[in-house]
């Protein structure tokens, strides 16, 4: 897999002239050290992304997503695939006995692939149906033993997949696809997941009684629904010189019945109460409330990414805008399996660089009050 991903990127790179892509490199509290490999495409009828990323400590990620005007507004394929290792697993610590000394750790593979299609419903109102497929694997040097309440010297492997199948009706009126400024935006969206290998006693669900009790019996699916809103506005204050931009975000979700950890609501992503360590707090059902205030203190910066517009024909002079932005998240998660249903807050900063309205990238720091973890990400999505 490592080989077809570094080919991948090569073919990327050959391909990329006249287009956009960003090389680098990161650092992060949880996965160190970070290269990186982004290249993008846009056209009228399509476009395309790739998104590698491989780790100093051999983890490594890869998303992909193509997209052009088929049927409707856009049909679009995507591909995701995430190889990680985690030092701690959450879930056995919690059911563990506390004289016992030992820190189960896991690996972890998961990918998904997905088919998307959208249409238009209006001039602001978007309608899409998709559908998917997720599976993953999940290693540990530790097995738990519920006879003596700890961890034994013992590998063990779980595993899960589903079948997603849904759709979203939203009001968008973003006038930015990546870093809008003045819109309202309401999704919902309702879907459910067929999980083929439930019946194995193998399968990875969330619930820890799953360890604890193995002749407990669990359902082969379930439905879900998340409800997402979102404000964005400029701020016109004379003391300050420079554009302000503020963006809300409320949002909560449930899924009916239990569930693995491949399709569970997790904490600590991308967009979603950043600073919490990967895999710590995810559940069922949650409620978060997030604000960002984008403050754009430089027009065109200066970035090491200008020497690409010197090596390459074509390639635009990257001197994108320069966002610091402040952050702040609230959420509660329901049906947690390290039983913290309490209401859980982190903040940051982050840095922003605006290239385009297809690309903008950002940074961001984010600490976790409670549990006293950092966390640092770096992405090419909208955090709101």
């Amino acid at each position: 897999m490592r080989k077809i991903l570094f080919a991948l990127f090569l073919l990327a790179t050959g391909l990329t002239a006249g287009w956009f892509f960003i090389p680098g490199a990161y650092w992060t509290f949880q996965d160190g050290t970070v290269g990186l490999l982004y290249v993008q495409g846009e056209y009228p009828t399509i476009g395309w992304s790739l998104d590698g990323r491989y780790s100093i400590s051999g983890d490594y990620w890869f998303d992909t997503d193509l997209h052009w005007k088929l049927i409707g507004e856009r049909t679009s394929i995507s591909f995701s695939y995430a190889c990680d290792s985690l030092e701690k697993d959450y879930r056995k610590l919690n059911i563990q006995d506390a004289d016992t000394s030992v820190i189960p750790s896991y690996d972890l593979t998961e990918y998904s692939v997905y088919l998307r299609q959208n249409f238009n419903a209006g001039r602001s109102n978007k309608f899409f149906v998709y559908t998917g497929y997720k599976a993953g694997k999940y290693r540990s040097p530790y097995s738990f033993d519920i006879s003596s309440g700890g961890q034994k010297l013992q590998e063990e492997t779980r595993v899960a997949d589903a079948i997603d199948l849904g759709f979203e009706f939203s009001i968008d009126s973003r006038d930015d696809p990546e870093n809008p400024q003045t819109a309202y935006y309401f999704g919902i969206r309702v879907g459910g997941y067929y999980f083929p290998s439930a019946g194995q006693d193998d399968f990875d669900y969330l619930d820890d009684t799953q360890l604890t009790d193995p002749e407990k019996e669990f359902p082969s699916g379930t439905g879900y629904v998340v409800l997402d809103q979102r404000f964005f506005g400029k701020l016109k204050l004379d003391e300050v010189p420079f554009p302000l931009i503020l963006a809300m975000r409320m949002g909560l979700a449930h899924h009916i019945a239990e569930v693995p950890q491949l399709v569970a609501f997790k904490a600590g992503e991308d967009d979603f109460l950043r600073g919490i360590d990967k895999r710590h707090i995810m559940g069922r059902s949650y409620y978060i409330v997030s604000g960002e205030l984008r403050a754009q203190i430089w027009e065109e910066s200066y970035t090491p990414l200008i020497l690409l517009h010197w090596l390459i024909p074509g390639y635009e002079n990257p001197r994108p805008i320069l966002e610091i932005v402040p952050i702040a998240e609230a959420a509660r998660f329901y049906g947690d399996y390290v039983r913290d249903e309490e209401q859980q807050f982190t903040f940051g900063l982050g840095i922003h660089w605006v290239f385009s309205d297809f690309t903008v990238m950002r940074f961001d720091v984010c600490r976790w009050g409670k549990g006293d973890t950092w966390g640092a990400y770096f992405s090419f999505e909208p955090s709101i």
